[in-house]
């Protein structure tokens, strides 16, 4: 197993995995803070909303194309998707103000959890054996198959109670 300083060691060489992590860092530690956007609640968290969900929605393109083979800029598509990755993270920090009750915590949890797991590819950890790469590759695309529904119901909930 490859120990922390490895991944500090390679981290130079994928930018991204820095401001990834450092962007999950900021997500648990704005949970603790209590401050308020410029704008009006609603409106901030609406831009925000929207823009978060562009991202989620986007991020669903590679896999979409994977399932087409459609290969074309697939180097391209897969470094957009982590960069939008980390941008989704920041604008979940953006957007999440508070963690929120019950099961807007579950979202919160999932939405952390992939983000970690975002990170920790196989680009970072240089997995040896393929079977990680798929136990991997389930966690990764199962957590954003859960978290479908669970912003489908935040949305809903959301504007059915403004």
């Amino acid at each position: 197993m490859r120990t922390l300083m490895d991944l500090v060691g390679r981290a130079p060489h994928v930018p991204w995995v820095i401001l990834g992590l450092w962007l999950i860092f900021m997500t648990v530690w704005q949970q603790y803070l209590d401050w308020l956007p410029v704008m009006s609640a609603f409106a901030w968290q609406l831009v925000t909303g929207l823009t978060l969900l562009g991202f989620v929605v986007y991020q669903w393109i590679l896999l979409l194309k994977r399932m087409c083979n459609d290969t074309r800029n697939a180097r391209f598509h897969m470094m957009a998707h982590r960069w939008v990755g980390v941008a989704a993270t920041y604008m979940f920090i953006l957007h999440a103000v508070r963690m929120g009750h019950t099961w807007t915590t579950g979202l919160a949890m999932v939405f952390f959890l992939l983000g970690v797991t975002g990170v920790l590819n196989r680009q970072v950890l240089k997995y040896r054996q393929p079977w990680i790469h798929a136990v991997w590759q389930f966690c990764h695309i199962g957590l954003s198959a859960v978290l479908l529904p669970l912003v489908i119901v935040h949305i809903w909930v959301a504007l059915a109670y403004q």
